[in-house]
């Protein structure tokens, strides 16, 4: 340690001994007072709970004639993989909670006949908490009770399910070893026959299979045995087919998971099928003359498609690239190809920031920008209008490896308009620039600060290219923020606090950091580990979350349970005050009652729980509101307050950027956080 940092440290001891007398007597020694608050939700058409939500990145769905749409994907938090919706109101739904609900890693396959559901299930292993996805085995339930795992028949089929399809007498399974297994509806073995790759497969009414050929990108056709191909439906170059279905009038539909993203619809199955019409826009979301805006038939990725009695068409769009992360789009058009319901959910692993321009209208979430009307609350109404994201244009945007990229900070520098968010465990922090002549609403990758490395995107072509990164190892990381300005904190966690001012914009908007202008300050007491931080440069006060020697963490992913401010933090820094937040120790390693992120706005500081404070009787969700002068607690809000419906009594987090908070020009505050178990965001309105 230099002379420099050493002089530092001692006046930071100096200032904690002046912070702890400052502070006096003990902050919390009875109960803290609810708030008189408002909460609501955006991101999913319903709240969670016993009034379900639509899942997490949808990945298959089967319609019935009756119009019941059911769903599955491979991974639901709350285990709420399978769902049913009919006329875009919730059914009924599967559950961690419900007659032992299901399994949280199941198939991406799901199918029905008249009673039951079909569906792929299995995963890699007794336990595994997020091994891979196996699909392995073929269950079955009741369609009357579909949450009821009692009644639930399953048999094994020893390989990766791909699709499933049935009758009221036979199953067919599509399998990965290139075979379709033929089971009863008892699930008995019946026979299994040859197909060349096969994946996603509907029935016809003359019992007729066809087939999704998932390498040939193909639909071929065989009979109930076997026998065929007796047609083979080819496409143009970049027709994908990544499912397929049969309406009720016999009209072979096959979802285009290219980059066309529309629904090809075929007539004379008895003959040869000819294609009959197109439905959707050319490129869907990501089509026309600005890229990204969402609308009516402009779809993301088709990822399941069918057609009830009626003649609605049932389009679902589900996860845009080989990761998910919060995309579900069930839509719902009439024989005109007007929508007539929309089911939605583009909330996960996600905090949505507000843009301070637009006094809480406008929000961005890590792939979404959204409009809100406030004038309904607590019914907040909040849309969509475009999707930041374009896997075909920035195949290297992270966005699109994994699904635990979010926690926004949107900022506008220079004119311009810039999205950061760190990664889940927060090692790392992503940075997009806005580019509306070129992209428009695209967020074009273009900063990445880590532990390891520093790269920005010189030529802005949204990927990482020869001589545009640079060394930056620092240490673990546990969280960040990222000031109006432009400058970048990080939580070193062991090493202390890192700052990144901005060098510079480019003329193509990147903003630039630079490896040797960064500093470090150690941890200064009482703080040996720092996990979060704000920064507050019209006062020059870093509010800094983490553990200390007498109040040590439990677990590695929340803040920790101190919280202090410190004052004159770019000159002599003096501790203003320091709180051990109320905590306490969780039966197992994986859970946490602790404080888990915070955020500083007006007067206050707002602090986020994510895990259950039993002796206070704070569920998951709960936001201890403080005073930011003294470090004293105000009082709390939590999902139980004055709300509309039912929105559910707790909100999990998960990602270490899970609160943002905005002060209207009405003094009253709006507070965003992160829902993972229920994939959306809970939004609350408070006035003092």
């Amino acid at each position: 340690m230099n002379r420099r940092a050493t002089i530092r440290r001692r006046l930071l001891c100096v200032a904690w001994v002046a912070g702890l007398y400052a502070v006096g007597e003990e902050p919390y020694p009875g109960q803290i007072p609810q708030l008189t608050y408002e909460v609501s939700w955006l991101g999913n058409t319903f709240p969670g709970g016993e009034s379900g939500w639509v899942p997490q990145d949808v990945q298959d769905i089967f319609v019935c004639s009756d119009g019941t749409v059911y769903t599955t994907v491979g991974w639901e938090e709350h285990r709420g993989n399978i769902a049913a919706f009919r006329d875009g109101q919730w059914i009924q739904q599967t559950a961690h909670w419900r007659k032992g609900g299901i399994d949280r890693l199941v198939g991406e396959t799901i199918t029905a006949n008249s009673k039951f559901i079909f569906f792929a299930t299995g995963k890699s292993g007794p336990g595994d908490h997020d091994g891979a996805v196996m699909g392995t085995s073929l269950a079955r339930r009741d369609r009357a009770d579909i949450a009821n795992r009692a009644l639930e028949r399953r048999v094994s089929v020893g390989v990766r399910i791909r699709g499933v399809a049935a009758t009221d007498e036979r199953v067919f399974v599509a399998c990965a070893d290139d075979r379709i297994r033929v089971f009863d509806v008892e699930l008995r073995t019946v026979t299994n026959w040859f197909a060349p790759s096969p994946g996603e497969l509907a029935v016809d009414a003359a019992g007729r299979l066809w087939v999704c050929d998932v390498a040939a990108n193909v639909v071929r056709c065989f009979d109930a045995t076997g026998r065929g191909p007796l047609q083979t439906v080819s496409f143009p170059p970049g027709v994908v087919p990544v499912d397929v279905a049969i309406s009720p009038d016999q009209r072979l539909l096959v979802a285009d998971g290219g980059t066309s993203r529309q629904v090809r619809i075929y007539q004379g199955l008895d003959s040869t099928p000819r294609l009959e019409s197109v439905f959707g826009e050319v490129g869907g979301v990501f089509g026309g003359p600005v890229p990204g805006r969402v609308g009516p038939r402009r779809f993301v990725a088709p990822i399941g498609v069918g057609a009830d009695a009626r003649g609605h068409l049932i389009v679902a769009s589900g996860p845009f690239a080989s990761t998910h992360g919060g995309t579900t789009m069930i839509e719902c058009y009439d024989r005109e190809g007007c929508r007539t319901w929309q089911l939605l959910c583009t909330e996960w692993l996600d905090t949505v920031d507000l843009d301070r321009t637009r006094d809480g209208t406008v929000a961005f979430g890590s792939r979404f920008r959204y409009e809100l009307d406030l004038t309904t609350f607590p019914r907040l109404r909040w849309t969509p209008v475009a999707m930041t994201v374009h896997p075909d244009r920035y195949p290297e945007d992270p966005r699109l490896r994994s699904p635990a990229i979010g926690g926004v900070w949107f900022r506008r520098l220079g004119g311009r308009s810039y999205l950061f968010m760190p990664d889940m465990p927060g090692d790392n922090l992503y940075g997009f620039r806005f580019d509306p002549p070129r992209a428009g609403e695209i967020a074009v990758w273009c900063t990445h600060i880590g532990v390891r490395e520093l790269w920005c995107d010189l030529n802005g072509n949204g990927r990482k290219d020869e001589g545009e990164r640079t060394t930056n190892v620092v240490s673990t990381a546990r969280g960040w923020f990222v000031e109006p300005n432009g400058t970048v904190w990080q939580a070193a966690q062991h090493r202390g606090v890192a700052r990144y001012p901005l060098a510079e914009v480019l003329s193509n908007g990147v903003p630039v950091y630079r490896e040797e202008h960064r500093t470090i300050t150690p941890p200064p007491p009482p703080l040996k580990e720092i996990r979060r931080l704000v920064y507050d440069r019209a006062n020059d006060v870093m509010y800094l979350g983490g553990a200390s020697a007498e109040a040590p963490a439990g677990h590695w992913k929340p803040m920790g349970p101190v919280l202090a401010r410190y004052d004159r933090w770019s000159q002599s820094p003096v501790l203003a005050w320091a709180v051990v937040l109320p905590h306490e120790r969780g039966g197992s390693r994986h859970e946490s009652f602790e404080p888990f992120d915070f955020a500083v706005e007006g007067d206050f500081v707002f602090v986020v729980y994510a895990g259950r404070l039993p002796s206070r009787r704070w569920p998951p969700g709960t936001v201890l509101v403080l005073r930011r002068s003294e470090g004293r607690a105000v009082g709390y809000m939590c999902p139980d307050g004055t709300r509309v419906g039912a929105v559910p009594m707790d909100a999990l987090q998960d990602i270490v950027h899970s609160i943002n908070v905005l002060r209207r020009s009405n003094g009253e505050y709006l507070v965003v956080i992160e829902d993972d178990g229920y994939s959306k965001n809970v939004v609350y309105r408070w006035k003092p």
